[in-house]
């Protein structure tokens, strides 16, 4: 076999199972990945895909291709976790295939598998490339728009190409905003401003535009919000400045400036940490034929993605998936060029955290007994990929980076099995099963969730259960006579019967009645 379809082939088995073993045993509780799931869950239900709701109420705060794409799995696959979680697994390996696919010409077929595990198996990889939220979306047209954009600033291409650069961009805008069109200008305009100079500008408008293009990308990117703005103008400006103020002026996560910085190492685990030799080895290099320019312009990507990122008030940790990209094009290279001091330094590195993940993976066997070594089968399918490594000799592979990706996925997979078992994670799915049904009214307290309510009561009931707040459950009663609510505080009304009916953790169903 081909070195370079085998070491493929050995990737495509690990990340396969790194992203979907348990992928359906964690409950949906992660308020991002719960307003996608139960706002895809209505549109499937009411059969509007194009005014996104969330409990009954609008909700035009974001983009809708993630709602299309996950309600597209429910109409595949059905309404459950795992079907919420496939397009981000479908994203993640394609971001992972198309990065190495696309570097291995420019930097070699080791440097370029290196570069896909080092983007899917991190931490923070992991973390979003298993949740039903946008972030992989976001990810991989971003990604896909500076690698397009990047062929077309130093080899030209025709209107095809051209369109296809304004449909990743229309694309990227659709999954999440102005983060897709931002990135991918921006480090685009900045590379062809430092290969061209004065003419780089013009450069840069030539070769990745098009009327065409631009029309593609314009009718992806805002065609959906026009209708909006056309059919509700008063609730989309709303929700939309809403969001403008809440990410870019006030910021509901705001955080200080070095936040990412921080918090690289730990978010990037454990590749991180070689971010530091790998820029000292690059500034060692410089000058002519020193770095490649593929890993001078990840450089450039890099940097343009943390001032972004830094500059913008709302700091989060799934913001930080956008390093991925030029960081794995960064790391992939490093660990195949560097020498010397850098080599020995890899080595400990990757030794030490082995080690780490062995101890790890025991305290987690000591402290949960029975259920962690039920688990550990499951792990057996990780150490496929380095038997057929062996098997196929994929010498293309580096096998001390296949060794620690599989460690870190091993490690992060059982920590998850593990660690998310907790009462308030599962109290939704827990309490759905003694729920009252249909047509009994059901609400939820608005304060649980704020003033959308807990989408995850909504979606484990398979119906909309409407956030309202204590003062109107008076109103409500004098209409319809019984309700019942799911609060996490019984309230305490005059003339009014409350009855206690389950409790999970911190979640309560209540029976209400107008006392006679």
């Amino acid at each position: 076999m081909n070195t370079s379809y085998s070491s493929l082939l050995v990737m495509l088995v690990l990340l396969l199972s790194a992203l979907l073993i348990g992928l359906g045993e964690r409950p949906l509780y992660k308020i991002q990945e719960v307003r996608i799931a139960e706002t895809a869950r209505e549109m499937v239900a009411s059969g509007d895909w194009l005014v996104p709701r969330y409990n009954g109420q609008l909700r035009l705060q974001k983009p809708p291709l993630p709602y299309w794409l996950t309600a597209a799995s429910y109409r595949l696959f059905g309404v459950n976790e795992t079907a919420t979680r496939l397009p981000a697994v479908l994203f993640g390996l394609l971001s992972a295939f198309l990065l190495t696919c696309w570097s291995a010409p420019r930097l070699g077929v080791r440097a370029a598998t290196n570069a896909g595990l080092v983007l899917a198996i991190s931490f923070i990889g992991l973390r979003y490339f298993r949740s039903g939220e946008a972030d992989a979306m976001l990810l991989f047209f971003t990604a896909a728009a500076c690698f397009v954009g990047y062929d077309l600033l130093e080899r030209g291409g025709d209107v095809r190409r051209r369109m296809l650069f304004g449909l990743l961009l229309g694309l990227g805008f659709l999954s999440k905003g102005p983060a897709a069109l931002a990135i991918p200008l921006l480090t685009l305009l900045s590379w062809s401003l430092l290969q061209r100079r004065g003419a780089g500008v013009r450069q840069f408008l030539q070769s990745c535009f098009s009327l065409p293009g631009l029309a593609v990308l314009f009718l992806l990117a805002f065609g959906w919000y026009a209708w909006i703005l056309a059919t509700l103008p008063d609730a989309a400006q709303y929700f939309i400045g809403r969001q403008v103020n809440e990410t870019f002026v006030s910021g509901t996560h705001a955080k200080p400036l070095w936040w990412y910085p921080q918090h690289f190492f730990e978010f990037f685990a454990p590749w991180g940490v070689l971010l530091l030799p790998a820029g000292w080895w690059a500034y060692r290099q410089r000058g002519p034929g020193g770095v490649p320019p593929v890993v001078r312009f990840a450089w450039l990507w890099l940097a343009v993605v943390f001032v972004l990122l830094t500059l913008t008030v709302n700091k989060q940790m799934q913001y930080a998936l956008l390093f991925a990209p030029p960081l794995a094009l960064i790391l992939g290279h490093y660990l195949v060029a560097a020498g010397g001091g850098f080599v020995r330094f890899n080595r400990i590195s990757f030794g030490l955290f082995c080690l780490a993940a062995l101890a790890a993976m025991g305290y987690l066997v000591f402290k949960n007994g029975r259920a962690a070594l039920e688990f550990l089968p499951w792990l057996a399918l990780l150490a496929l990929p380095l038997l057929l490594h062996r098997l196929l000799r994929a010498r293309a592979l580096s096998f001390p980076v296949l060794l620690v990706a599989v460690a870190s996925a091993a490690l992060y997979l059982y920590g998850e099995a593990n660690l998310s078992k907790e009462p308030h994670k599962i109290a939704a799915k827990t309490l759905s099963a003694q729920l009252p049904p249909p047509p009994a009214p059901l609400y939820q307290d608005r304060s649980i969730k704020g003033e959308a309510g807990d989408g995850a009561l909504s979606f484990y009931a398979g119906r909309v259960i409407p956030p309202v707040a204590v003062e109107e459950l008076p109103a409500l009663l004098e209409q319809q006579g019984e309700i019942w609510l799911i609060t996490e505080q019984p309230p305490s009304l005059e003339g009014i019967g409350i009855e206690l009916v389950a409790s999970v953790d911190e979640l309560k169903l209540c029976r209400l009645r107008r006392a006679p």
